[in-house]
């Protein structure tokens, strides 16, 4: 996917998320200075998605006091540029070197994560190809979405075709059968969408 493509998909996206939720943008922070040698850390050369977001935002911190800012995509933050590497660390020693291996994957680093330990990475796959896998702590790798533009258009769609919503409380919560159903839609063939 070429990197203006990825852009504007995440300012839209984030467009989208700031409208729902007004302060989510600016609570995402500003880059991070070391942005680009902390993510040199973790893995080289940096994956584009992590480029253009770290670039732009520093993330949602673990304790952030405006819970209902917390969502990227609802039960999920995008992991702070400051926590990454502890997330990453604590997600390898989890997830174990055999369920990498099982699943073709050459990289993978969390993107977003919940506080029980389930996570949303990116994953750059033995021939070449990026995806985005859900992982579970009780069931290991799902397969999302084939590309990372594909990961993008169906959040952007969940937001456009009302699948997100806010509940009573103001936090963005998710209409399960639409999710399903166009999230199928999108990602033909991709079991996590039709369990």
């Amino acid at each position: 996917m070429s990197h203006s493509m990825e852009k504007e998909l995440l300012d839209e996206f984030i467009s989208l998320s700031d409208k729902m939720r007004c302060g989510y943008k600016s609570s995402l922070g500003i880059p991070h200075r070391e942005w680009e040698q902390l993510l040199t850390n973790i893995n080289r050369p940096v994956p584009e998605i992590y480029r253009e977001i770290y670039s732009t935002f520093a993330g949602t911190p673990r304790d952030i006091k405006e819970q209902k800012l917390m969502d990227f995509i609802p039960g999920y933050r995008l992991i702070h540029i400051e926590e990454l590497d502890v997330e990453y660390n604590t997600f390898l020693r989890m997830v174990g070197s055999d369920a990498i291996c099982e699943n073709q994957i050459e990289i993978v680093i969390p993107l977003l994560a919940d506080y029980a330990s389930n996570y949303i990475c990116y994953v750059k796959k033995q021939d070449n190809t990026e995806a985005i896998f859900a992982y579970f702590s009780d069931e290991g790798f799902v397969g999302m979405h084939k590309s990372l533009e594909k990961f993008f258009e169906t959040i952007i769609a969940f937001y456009q075709e009302d699948v997100y919503f806010l509940d009573d409380d103001g936090f963005l919560d998710y209409d399960f059968e639409k999710a399903g159903a166009i999230g199928g839609r999108l990602n033909p063939g991709i079991e996590y969408w039709t369990e």
